[in-house]
């Protein structure tokens, strides 16, 4: 069976155990790309932007991305030392990202224009002084650039719950199961992983070690309630 994984770090420990064992093929790709693919039937399983899964109606299963506060792999990074009312860039990889930023900026009376744009982080500030970025970018963007906002501290800060980025939607029953049985594998071996982890993504292993453990793999009631107050937010603010 063909399922899916973000193609980010977040997803390297939950899924590490799983594909070591063989037993799925796994497809890597954006959060957007997942929810096109699994839209199409091209996947059966596949953790989704959680602004696909209230927008579709899906039913989420456990495993999800969260954070309660800091995620540090969706930041604005600026070549500026504050954010100005100067327009800020989203990579176009990002859904859930995006949509929580127009909340932000309006829960907050931020001015400034949000531009959806395509390309590399670093192509993107040739044009802007501040950018939205996710993922392995935005971690490696962490060393080289000021980071003006974390998205998942901001949440909190805004809601008093976790941010809850991706959820996983599923056609198969028994698929969530074996990832939540290789994510608490993965829990208990975090040393080992990072230290792979680093060599593969080029990233500091004590860094990568307090990154794993603080996400948040499985939907528990706080992540359930973080959702419903993210739909009702879109319909509030006309995102839906």
């Amino acid at each position: 069976m063909k399922i899916g994984k973000f193609g980010f770090v977040n997803n390297f420990l939950p899924y590490y155990k799983l594909e070591k064992d063989g037993k799925y093929e796994i497809l890597e790709g954006t959060p957007r790309r997942l929810a096109e693919m699994f839209e199409q039937r091209e996947i059966c399983y596949a953790p989704i932007p959680t602004y696909e899964l209230v927008k579709k109606g899906y039913e989420p299963k456990r495993f999800c991305i969260a954070s309660d506060g800091e995620v540090y792999s969706v930041i604005i990074v600026s070549k500026k030392k504050r954010l100005d009312d100067s327009p800020i860039a989203i990579t176009s990889q990002s859904m859930t990202s995006a949509n929580m930023m127009r909340i932000i900026k309006r829960e907050r009376g931020l001015v400034n224009d949000l531009v959806v744009v395509n390309g590399k982080l670093d192509e993107m500030l040739k044009g802007f002084d501040h950018v939205l970025v996710i993922g392995d970018e935005a971690i490696k963007a962490r060393m080289r650039y000021r980071v003006l906002m974390d998205l998942g501290e901001e949440w909190k800060e805004i809601t008093g719950l976790p941010a809850v980025f991706g959820v996983a939607v599923s056609r198969v029953d028994g698929i969530d199961e074996d990832v939540i049985e290789s994510l608490r594998w993965g829990r208990k071996n975090v040393e080992e992983i990072a230290k792979v982890a680093s060599e593969k993504f080029r990233l500091p292993e004590e860094f990568l070690s307090h990154y794993f453990t603080s996400l948040i793999h499985e939907l528990g009631q706080k992540e359930k309630k973080a959702i419903d107050v993210f739909r009702e937010m879109c319909y509030e603010h006309r995102l839906l």
